[in-house]
């Protein structure tokens, strides 16, 4: 997180940082400096970041969308490995998903 808020060209666009996972660890630290560089935004997306009564009426609402075919995320999948030169594209509107 310190090597992506640190080069960012324009910290005051907001940074949504999605946590999906413990795979690295259990701990998600978070470096001080970090907080201070950017407009961070920490989304938690696990079992109760979101209320299940909630899940469950919009469930039906992306079925209908993905089943009428206008459902649809202009989304790159970009490796890891890829990620500064990802960061630094700003020839597209694309949303950048970091695989592993």
């Amino acid at each position: 997180m310190a090597g992506i808020a640190g080069s960012r060209s324009d910290p005051g666009i907001p940074l949504t940082w999605i946590e999906i996972g413990s795979v690295a660890s259990a701990l998600a630290e978070i470096p001080s400096a970090a907080l201070r560089a950017v407009r961070l935004q920490i989304v938690g997306s696990g079992q109760g970041s979101v209320p299940t009564r909630d899940i469950l009426t919009e469930i039906a609402v992306l079925v209908d969308e993905i089943a009428s075919g206008t459902f649809h995320i202009d989304a790159r999948a970009v490796p890891l490995a890829d990620v500064e030169t990802a960061w630094t594209d700003t020839a597209t509107d694309q949303r950048i998903v970091i695989t592993p």
